[in-house]
């Protein structure tokens, strides 16, 4: 059946106009050439139940102008309109957190992005004025379709394309196509579609991209468990998330839904918990004293132009100790010049960092191109505490996500060296609410690390306490960020760790 019911801002509106005008070329170029079956629109009007649909959809669009949400796909959106339990028991899930933003649900089982173009072509979205498009397409098109890689990347691109033509008011929710185990040449496909949207959509205006892949993932394996296709009278293999997957797919959608809508989460960020949300990347979240993506654009620059030695990747406590590119303020200079001298360091600190900013900013390019001697990563202090744009981490989902990165670093780098630091302690006092968290993450970073050799784990955190577990503010003024007595400490350790030239 279908559904009775139904704050990003363009910060370059001369590069959108450039996008859009790009996609629709190629949109327009394929569908006269005919070179790429993905981007030329398509009808399954010989299916029964797939014209069927089609006419129900035009008559929900025309008696719900009032549309504020899109959702729009192929079998899991479709999945939506299902209450059959206990494996495929969707409403539940459409009813807490779609229904009452006004959704409707626009997908049909089994299609590609050239059956979704198709349908924009053909009134699906004719008269609506909705806030946000959620769309997840393309896992078709990597499967029965057997297109490639870049023809399914051209197919989301006239995708978006459309969409913005059609709707340019709405704000687009670009989902990474999800994991299964289809095949592995399928799944090789996904991460090269994935990758390529992830740095093609992530500042493009009017556009969000989210990777929630990682949900599905239990110590790096795919969780069947989390799939009926195996459950089924024919078992299949993962692709269709299940009752429970489909509901944890939709909590780890939400916090970027709700900001995107303009309203509060369907539900507390905080009760959250079944899903790591540290694995999840996303830009920004919290506001600061300087200017985030400033600060990105200017990392980007400056990795094209020099050749680092060593690179810093973390939050405000390497923000603020020195280097390039240059901030305010800085705590750290002296410090900063014992530990590095003249050699050629990249700062990669950005001050209220979680664990997924981090993640997001590796996937924008940071780390393109560079084969440092030693990456010094220092994150997961700000995972701790939570706010109204993200709950806070348990120690075991800071361990698991600090891995993400460390791949992610050695993906690219395969050679460089990581010294991993431990969380700094916090607040002047030891019974500090942090102390204790702070040092369960740190005993499990231990453990995972153990025995790595490409990794150097490094604990100093004694080092800033006085005898009797006090942080004095000689060390951290704010019981947080270091002084250059503090960073003294800190370049001392990466000396003895063989930070050298």
């Amino acid at each position: 059946m279908l559904s009775d019911s139904v704050t990003v801002t363009s910060r370059r509106s001369f590069l959108a106009v450039a996008v859009w005008g790009s996609l629709l070329a190629i949109t327009s170029l394929a569908q006269t050439s005919i070179v790429n079956p993905a981007v030329v629109p398509t009808d399954r009007l010989h299916e029964s139940w797939w014209a069927e649909r089609h006419t129900a959809v035009l008559a929900a669009v025309r008696a719900h102008p009032d549309t504020q949400l899109l959702l729009i796909g192929d079998s899991i959106t479709n999945n939506y309109d299902k209450a059959i339990l206990p494996d495929e028991n969707f409403q539940p899930t459409w009813k807490r957190f779609y229904e009452p933003r006004k959704a409707l649900n626009l997908g049909y089982s089994g299609d590609t992005t050239a059956h979704v173009l198709w349908r924009l072509e053909h009134g699906e979205v004719s008269g609506l004025h909705p806030k946000v498009a959620l769309v997840l397409i393309g896992t078709n098109n990597t499967d029965y379709a057997h297109h490639t890689a870049q023809q399914t990347e051209s197919g989301l691109d006239a995708v978006v394309a459309s969409l913005h033509q059609k709707l340019p008011e709405t704000r687009i929710l670009l989902l990474g196509i999800l994991p299964s185990a289809v095949s592995a040449s399928k799944s090789e496909k996904d991460r090269e579609v994935n990758q390529y949207l992830a740095a093609h959509y992530g500042e493009t205006p009017g556009v969000t991209y989210l990777d929630i892949g990682s949900i599905f993932f239990t110590d790096e394996e795919l969780n069947a468990a989390l799939f009926y296709d195996p459950r089924l009278p024919h078992p299949g293999k993962p692709l269709h998330p299940d009752t429970n997957g489909q509901r944890m797919m939709a909590e780890a959608i939400e916090p970027t839904l709700a900001k995107l809508m303009g309203d509060p989460p369907r539900v507390p960020l905080a009760s959250m918990t079944d899903i790591n949300t540290a694995l999840i990347p996303v830009e920004r979240l919290e506001m600061d004293s300087y200017d985030w993506y400033d600060r990105h654009h200017a990392e980007l620059k400056l990795q094209g132009a020099i050749n680092p030695q060593v690179v810093l990747i973390g939050d405000s406590i390497t923000h603020f100790w020195s280097g390039e590119p240059a901030s305010k303020p800085v705590n750290g200079s002296t410090a900063w010049q014992r530990a590095f001298g003249r050699m050629t360091v990249l700062n990669m600190g950005f001050g209220w960092d979680r664990i997924q900013n981090v993640l997001w900013r590796l996937r924008q390019g940071e780390f393109v191109g560079l084969a440092p001697r030693w990456v010094v990563l220092h994150i997961g202090t700000n995972n701790l505490t939570g706010t109204q744009n993200a709950r806070a981490s348990t120690p075991a989902e800071i361990v698991e996500g600090i891995a993400a990165i460390c791949r992610e670093i050695r993906r690219r780098s395969p050679e460089s060296r990581i010294v991993l630091m431990a969380i700094f302690p916090r607040g002047a006092l030891p019974g500090h609410a942090l102390r204790e968290p702070i040092a369960k993450t740190n005993e499990l970073l231990a453990q995972r690390f153990a025995g790595e050799s490409a990794v150097t784990y490094l604990n100093i955190g004694e080092r800033f306490l006085s005898a009797d577990g006090t942080l004095t503010a000689a060390i951290m003024p704010d019981g947080t960020h270091p002084s250059d007595a503090g960073y003294q400490i800190w370049a001392d350790a990466l000396i003895a760790a063989g930070v050298k030239p």
